[in-house]
């Protein structure tokens, strides 16, 4: 199959959220004063999992996950804080997040060669730019697309028409998916009618009903495919 477009998710496909999301929790943690614990990140690594997945059905928004997680998890310990302060200290350090995946810039370099490339991301419209801009990736893509500025996320119809919809020239049948969410990305590459690319962690299983076009464990993966 030949491709022209190339649609890039964000987290754990071109910056390391998890390492990110462990480091902002510490962070947050110690600011706030309490202790850190696995047991702790292990919950609420758990709870917010969860609650995105909510999202992604429709049956929550994103402002209502944001603030009311943080308040949601430390009500099972017994403690009441509020939310959206903890929130924002949380995000403040996530925004400067840019732990980068192996080797990333050096493939974006080549693939900006021979491909148009966009970002589709769910999350928060500032920290996604504030992480991409620090991670010195925005010049490698033609557009970004979000879905927190959108008003719908990965894998609904609405999301993928918006971004069909201002690609110009776009064409489905030529436009590859890469994403490491098997509910947001491959999923909704899928439903949309375009081939998708699983970033499998390790230890991951694949769920869905159809397979995805492509598997891969590394982004230099990515380039033997596209080169076939």
């Amino acid at each position: 199959m030949h491709y022209d477009t190339l649609l890039f998710d964000v987290d754990n496909t071109l910056l390391d959220f998890d390492a990110n999301e462990a480091e902002s929790f510490r962070s947050m943690l110690k600011e706030k004063g309490e202790p850190f614990s696995e047991e702790l990140f292990s919950t609420y690594k758990t709870m917010n999992e969860q609650m995105w997945r909510a999202i992604e059905r429709g049956e929550a928004t994103t402002s209502e996950v944001l603030n009311t997680r943080f308040s949601r998890l430390m009500s099972k310990y017994g403690k009441q804080v509020d939310g959206m302060e903890w929130e924002n200290c949380y995000r403040s350090y996530l925004n400067h997040g840019i732990q980068e995946m192996p080797g990333v810039h050096q493939i974006l370099k080549q693939l900006k060669e021979r491909f148009r490339l966009y970002v589709i991301t769910n999350g928060v419209e500032e920290t996604q730019h504030y992480r991409l801009e620090g991670a010195g990736m925005m010049e490698y893509f033609d557009g970004i697309f979000i879905s927190q500025s959108i008003g719908a996320g990965k894998p609904t119809k609405e999301f993928f028409d918006y971004v069909k919809e201002h690609i110009e020239n776009f064409d489905a049948g030529h436009s590859l998916v890469i994403g490491d969410s098997l509910t947001s990305d491959i999923l909704g590459g899928q439903m949309a009618g375009m081939d998708t690319c699983w970033f499998c962690k390790e230890g991951s299983e694949n769920l869905l009903d159809e397979e995805p076009t492509y598997v891969i464990h590394d982004l230099q993966d990515l380039l033997e495919i596209l080169e076939r």
